[in-house]
């Protein structure tokens, strides 16, 4: 049985792959920071900020498996940062 490395990316390569991300989805969003949440974990917390934003929330935290593939961590952000996106859309008036 073949097992995938076990070896978390670094949180350099989070923080580069998720400032990628944000900038093909919106380049207002900015990558501020990404930290683990245990020292070691494999778990780690982007937090990103939307310049220009005048209403709140001006801030994005988003949390990740940095036990992840580059291209699987690609997606992941992707996927909730879209999810923020929507839920955070102002409704269109009638």
């Amino acid at each position: 049985m073949l097992h995938s490395k076990s070896m978390a990316l670094a949180l350099k390569d989070v923080r580069r792959i998720a400032s990628e991300v944000a900038q093909q989805q919106n380049p207002a969003l900015e990558v501020i920071s990404a930290t683990s949440a245990d020292g070691g974990s494999g778990y780690a917390e982007v937090m990103l900020t939307v310049r220009g934003c005048r209403a709140e929330p001006c801030r994005v935290m988003i949390g990740v498996s940095r036990n992840a593939s580059e291209a699987e961590l690609r997606h992941a952000v992707a996927d909730r940062l879209r999810a923020h996106a929507a839920e955070h859309q102002p409704v269109a008036p009638r």
